[in-house]
């Protein structure tokens, strides 16, 4: 999906609203060093009532999900990334069943942790031409010691915003 200047906008006011409140209301999370799942779960709550606010509250085929692996009736993969469970996106803001509103796909990574291959993926999912997903957003996320720590690398098109 190709956001406006307007949308992406939008979504990444939601998404520095929502990580403050992470740290301003689960900051034990963080001081733990707590997986990823269970900040990203924080994250994704606060994420959908912040989203609620904007004009995408106003859709309702608009959901946010955790971990989610399907792609239509079948579960999510890319070329390199095969796995029988599929990939699992830490957080989404999609369409369910359809990948005509796939918006923003986010991963989260500790600073007490490696990167993994986040970026590959996140590329991946936001090319308009590679695959079916068509995400108009990807964000990667390191967490920091402190909010102002963190680091947010967005993507579009398959490429670095």
């Amino acid at each position: 999906m190709i956001l406006t200047n307007n949308q992406t906008a939008e979504i990444k006011g939601a998404i520095a609203s929502a990580l403050e409140r992470v740290y301003s209301q689960d900051f034990s999370l963080i001081e733990r060093r707590a997986h990823e799942r269970s900040i990203s779960f924080r994250f994704g709550l606060y994420f959908s009532e912040i989203i609620e606010l904007t004009s995408f509250g106003d859709d309702a085929d608009l959901t946010i999900d955790a971990e989610y692996n399907r792609n239509l009736h079948n579960t999510k993969n890319m070329e390199g990334f095969e796995a029988p469970q599929g990939i699992l996106p830490d957080i989404i803001l999609h369409h369910r069943g359809f990948n005509d509103k796939n918006i923003v796909v986010i991963e989260f990574k500790g600073y007490w942790s490696g990167n993994g291959r986040d970026d590959e993926k996140l590329r991946g999912f936001t090319h308009q031409e590679q695959n079916d997903y068509h995400y108009g957003l990807g964000l990667f996320i390191r967490l920091g010691r402190t909010l102002e720590e963190c680091e947010l690398v967005y993507y579009k098109n398959g490429d670095l915003e």
